[in-house]
């Protein structure tokens, strides 16, 4: 789950002071699916939550947003992402706890499987990526992974590409292409975000709408998830980039109220 902060008056030692925070549904996984569904196509998730709660609060919000909620409950705390605005950028700070744990990969038909590389950056979440991969092979479907977030990207650059090589899909922004531009990356097709100036996929450039920015939480997501259901439905490669900068665009523009709500 998300925790957002914004709108901080300054700290006041050892006391209080106000501000405007909200906690809301999410996580890359999360985030991703919800716009594969908003789409029209069925989504589903593999996760692990906690006993405080969140079993609940990611059931609930599976049902709102049309997402198959493939959860396993464990004692301890859900993951907790920390956000904190400033002009319409955020910072984050992780809390994986239960998220990371190890889950036995469920009997289920596989036709596209993403993966959100903070999946890889521990060992026991790892291990359900590598069944989960085995299991898409074997039945021919899709592979994609989005490169996460370029600080550990960089930490586990190795483990990242030994997982992913060969993927048919990688999302990546372009910090994180600074990342990987250093390796023998090999993936079949290579999607760049880059943020108000579009997209690219295979080094076909896609213009995005220009728009104000309320807050970049969730764009890269917003992205994925378009771009996926579109290729899922028929799309050429340029027009599902197209219409995922189109509606990443929309989605930084809107406020937390109507995105949430």
């Amino acid at each position: 789950m998300d925790v957002l902060i914004f709108e901080e008056s300054p700290k006041v030692y050892a006391s209080d002071a106000q501000a405007k925070a909200l906690v809301v549904p999410g996580g890359s996984a999360f985030n991703t699916a919800r716009h594969v569904a908003r789409c029209g196509t069925n989504v589903g998730i593999l996760g692990c939550v906690g006993s405080d709660g969140g079993y609940g609060f990611f059931m609930d919000a599976g049902q709102r947003y049309g997402i198959n909620m493939l959860l396993t409950q464990k004692e301890g705390f859900t993951g907790t992402l920390l956000v904190r605005h400033e002009h319409g950028e955020r910072n984050m700070w992780s809390s994986p706890n239960v998220a990371r744990s190890y889950i036995a990969v469920p009997d289920v038909n596989i036709n596209w499987l993403h993966i959100s590389a903070y999946a890889l950056f521990h060992e026991e979440s790892a291990k359900v990526v590598q069944e989960l991969t085995v299991k898409a092979k074997s039945s021919g479907a899709i592979l994609s992974v989005d490169a996460a977030s370029y600080e550990p990207l960089k930490q586990h650059l190795d483990s990242f590409l030994q997982a992913t090589r060969g993927f048919d899909f990688l999302f990546a922004n372009e910090h994180e292409m600074e990342v990987l531009a250093k390796t023998d990356y090999h993936y079949k097709h290579v999607v760049v975000k880059q943020g108000s100036r579009g997209s690219t996929v295979d080094g076909i450039h896609v213009e995005a709408p220009r728009v104000e920015v309320v807050s970049t939480l969730g764009a890269g997501d917003c992205f994925n998830g378009v771009f996926i259901a579109e290729v899922s439905k028929g799309a050429a490669l340029v027009e599902a980039c197209r219409k995922a900068s189109a509606e990443a665009s929309r989605w930084v523009a809107t406020d937390f109220e109507r995105r949430y709500f």
